[in-house]
């Protein structure tokens, strides 16, 4: 895993799908809202790519799709670890000796966006084995013309499930486009729950999201296997994967 900057991009413009703000990719949004593109961590490991890369195939089956978003959440919550305090102990080894182990430090919830994010959410469980899970339901309304809207679209919250307090929250929604979902979520969840750190895991992200989560929402630090440079006229990202709940679940 390795820190990204943005890369330089071409100013040209398209009708559809939409190009995001040069300035911001060129890092000028950046230096002037007092946030920092080192809380983006690109998980680029080549494991990871192949993973994200049979997700992109249109002729990957649906149940290979849940495989893969499983094994997708594996691989995140081994990157997310580094984020999580251990607490030193000792073990006794068959030898009779003992050695000096680990364990995690903290309460860790994991806080799955309904209905995509449930074989990530389930993938991240093989690596936080006692974490907490929590459910919340978010719909963003379906537009045709998200540029007008300056990519900000209304969000219905209609239930959420997780705990009163936690050491760390890790919120799993796979597809981070325009960043109006994850940043309700995220308000909602500051105003219910007490966490030390809050983590959003996503597969693919865009400039626009990233953009407005780290603006929004100081101190998040946000995983994604790719960030992709387009969204399109009703929201989806390009290339992107199409609608992962849709080819997870039908």
């Amino acid at each position: 895993m390795r820190r990204i900057g943005w890369r330089e991009k071409s100013t040209s413009r398209e009708s559809s799908p939409t190009r995001c703000d040069a300035n911001f990719l060129n890092g000028g949004a950046v230096r002037e809202s007092g946030f920092t593109l080192s809380r983006l961590r690109l998980i680029d490991k080549p494991a990871a790519q192949v993973i994200l890369s049979r997700l992109r195939d249109s002729k990957t089956p649906r149940s290979e799709f849940r495989r893969l978003l499983y094994k997708a959440g594996i691989v995140s919550a081994y990157e997310i670890s580094n984020e999580v305090p251990l607490a030193e102990m000792t073990v006794a080894t068959p030898l009779g000796v003992r050695a000096k182990g680990y364990e995690y430090g903290c309460d860790v919830t994991v806080l799955a966006v309904l209905r995509a994010a449930l074989p990530m959410a389930w993938g991240m469980l093989e690596v936080f084995e006692d974490a907490k899970v929590g459910f919340v339901s978010a719909k963003r309304a379906e537009v045709d013309d998200v540029e007008r809207r300056e990519f900000s679209l209304e969000v219905e919250l209609s239930y959420m499930s997780v705990p009163e307090r936690s050491g760390v929250i890790i919120v799993v929604d796979p597809m981070l486009a325009t960043g109006s979902t994850l940043s309700a979520v995220l308000r909602k969840i500051k105003e219910r729950v007490e966490a030390e750190k809050i983590i959003v895991s996503a597969l693919i992200a865009t400039e626009v999201g990233v953009k407005r989560i780290l603006s929004e929402h100081g101190g998040i630090t946000v995983y994604a296997f790719a960030v992709d440079p387009q969204l399109n006229s009703r929201a989806f990202i390009v290339p992107g994967l199409g609608d992962a709940g849709d080819r997870a679940f039908g």
